[in-house]
C-alpha cells in the first residue's frame, strides 16, 4: 500500500464523517423548528372556549 492510497483513505474519512456529523445538525435544526411550531400551535388552542366539548354523550340503541 503507497502513502497516496492511504491519505485518499483518510481524506475519504474524513469527509464522510463532516457529512455525518453535518446531517445530524440539520436533523436536530429540524426537530427543534418542529418543537417550537407544535408548542406555538398548543398556545394558540383556546382551551377556555372548548368547555363543553365532551360533556355530553348522545347513544342510540
Amino acid at each position: 500500500m503507497d502513502y497516496m492510497s492511504i491519505a485518499a483513505m483518510s481524506v475519504g474519512l474524513h469527509q464522510q464523517q463532516l457529512d455525518m456529523q453535518v446531517g445530524t445538525s440539520v436533523m436536530k435544526m429540524a426537530m427543534e423548528t418542529s418543537e417550537t411550531a407544535m408548542m406555538d400551535m398548543l398556545e394558540s388552542i383556546d382551551v377556555s372556549a372548548m368547555t363543553g366539548i365532551g360533556g355530553n354523550i348522545d347513544i342510540l340503541a
